[in-house]
């Protein structure tokens, strides 16, 4: 891990770890919200920041996704995006 991915990590940004360890972090903190019990503010806080890893894993995935199929297009169907094109 360079300087800037330290400084990265310090000021709590999650690209500069490794998809496994973003994984295990996650899982960890399930756990810690899981076990928040009746304290509401301790898991409030917990469900955020699972929010914010579940967007940099979603945001990562997209990536992965944009890569590998450059020229993907949306389905568009003649009556709206998710109509039956059937009447």
């Amino acid at each position: 891990m360079g300087i800037f991915d330290s400084v990265a990590r310090g000021l709590g940004s999650l690209r500069p770890l490794s998809d496994t360890e973003l994984e295990d972090e996650r899982e960890a903190l399930r756990l810690r919200y899981v076990s928040s019990g009746d304290d509401i503010d301790r898991a409030s806080r917990l469900y955020n920041e699972l929010l914010r890893y579940d967007e940099e894993m979603t945001r990562r995935a997209n990536e992965v996704y944009a890569r590998e199929n450059p020229d993907a297009t949306t389905r568009h169907r003649e009556h709206g995006w998710y109509l039956p094109n059937d009447d």
